[in-house]
């Protein structure tokens, strides 16, 4: 049901994420000054904007990496993902290590980001398949394509 989820809503997707994240991060940084802790604000901030970054790496990646037909080649798709989550991981773990609560706070923040983006993305799929199921959005197979109409200002009106 699913299979013709149109590539626009991707961007949708990922809008609604940076969004979501950059208000979680001001209100972490809010939270964590007025609860003494600054640094562990600054280290969800920090972890947020490097998974936004490794985000976006993937993008490009992912559109660099591909051919005409959609095709990806895998060996340097995958050198380049491991090397992005390794120097993730080697950050997080070194502010672990040495500024303990920023550690913490970009663990939480890299995680944060995750939960944004998989929640984003459920309730994105959710609305299509309710507007497929209505009749609003042309079933698999059928002629036409779906455009966003709900937060991308690019109605159908």
């Amino acid at each position: 049901m699913l299979a013709d989820f149109p590539v626009l809503y991707v961007d949708v997707i990922v809008r609604r994420t940076i969004v979501s994240s950059a208000v979680l991060g001001i209100a972490a940084l809010a939270a964590t000054v007025a609860l003494n802790q600054p640094l562990a604000g600054a280290g969800v901030v920090l972890g947020l904007a490097g998974a936004l970054g490794n985000h976006r790496l993937f993008q490009m990646s992912t559109a660099r990496y591909s051919d005409t037909e959609g095709h990806l080649d895998r060996k340097p798709y995958a050198g380049s993902v491991a090397a992005r989550l390794g120097a993730l991981t080697l950050v997080a773990f070194a502010l672990l290590f040495l500024v303990r609560p920023m550690g913490f706070g970009m663990v939480g923040g890299l995680v944060a980001f995750q939960v944004l983006l998989m929640l984003n993305a459920l309730g994105t799929l959710w609305r299509y398949q309710k507007m497929q199921l209505s009749g609003a959005v042309p079933a698999p197979g059928q002629a036409g394509g779906a455009e966003p109409t709900e937060g991308t200002g690019r109605g159908n009106a």
